[in-house]
């Protein structure tokens, strides 16, 4: 890249336009920020917005249609910002966590946090709003749910060891999300409940399905099925807000297959009526 030309001699979008390449040569261009542009381009920042009024997706795509940088921005940046911000939130809570320690947690510079990202409570509703945090979880139990209607899955506590296991893995995987979910019930109720309700959304099949065998006189009608599938799921929970915790408890050795084996057994004995009346204990 040649040295910048004398002012005289380039035109304000032209210098702005080199200046943006010139950095690009070093980082990607959302780390770039529009200070540091016009710093290069030695112009101020008004003469920048007076150039470029659309901001720095207006300078990207003049950038593009020169061949100096991709089409598109790109969104692993952003990712990796919500991945350190939701294990930042999560270990030490949204009051005490700080944009610097956020950006150094996803591995990026403080200037690419800040162009996606202008506080704190952005990061957090966009940790929030992450379209695909429980997607596992709902497509598992939609697919567990299709299989009770047509037939192929008919045992209980094959049905119920699957549900559990759906469970297991949400909550291992998303760990995080559920210590925050916690973490936020005193000091933002409203992105807790938000969390809680994305997490017991698409529940409701499973609801039908112990509901329907209460009908069938197989289960006992006095447990709620809603109560019954919130007990097999706060297992789980309980299990990724401990985390580290759990390795020192006594059971710490059982395997997922074991765990999930042994809650469906305790719960599903509690649930499904037994073969014969119950005896009455008499006082002595």
């Amino acid at each position: 890249m040649a040295d910048l030309p004398d002012k005289g001699q380039c035109k304000g979008r032209a210098r702005l336009i080199w200046a943006a390449q010139t950095l690009t040569q070093v980082r990607p261009f959302d780390e770039i920020t529009i200070q540091e542009i016009v710093k290069e381009a030695a112009l101020s920042r008004p003469a920048f917005y007076y150039h470029f009024a659309g901001g720095k997706e207006e300078l990207r795509q003049e950038l593009v249609r020169h061949g100096m940088v991709n089409a598109t921005p790109t969104s692993d940046t952003r990712q990796a910002v919500l991945d350190g911000a939701l294990r930042i939130f999560a270990r030490v809570g949204v009051s005490a966590a700080t944009l610097d320690d956020i950006a150094a947690e996803a591995g990026v510079s403080r200037s690419a946090l800040s162009w996606h990202f202008h506080s704190k409570s952005d990061l957090l509703q966009a940790v929030i709003e992450q379209e695909d945090f429980n997607v596992q979880l709902r497509t598992t139990l939609k697919q567990i749910t299709r299989d009770i209607r047509n037939g192929a899955l008919r045992d209980d506590e094959e049905i119920l060891r699957q549900i559990a296991g759906a469970f297991y893995d949400f909550f291992t995987a998303k760990g995080d999300l559920t210590r925050l979910s916690v973490l936020l019930v005193h000091t933002h109720p409203e992105a807790a409940h938000l969390i809680a309700e994305n997490i017991t959304h698409g529940r409701k099949g499973i609801h039908n399905y112990i509901k329907t065998r209460q009908e069938e006189g197989i289960f006992r009608q006095d447990i709620d099925p809603t109560l019954f599938v919130q007990v097999l799921a706060m297992t789980f929970v309980m299990r990724a807000v401990g985390k580290g915790l759990n390795d020192l408890l006594p059971f710490a050795h059982l395997s997922r297959e074991e765990i999930i084996n042994q809650i469906v057994s305790i719960l599903l004995c509690g649930i499904k009526k037994s073969a014969g009346p119950v005896k009455e204990t008499t006082e002595v």
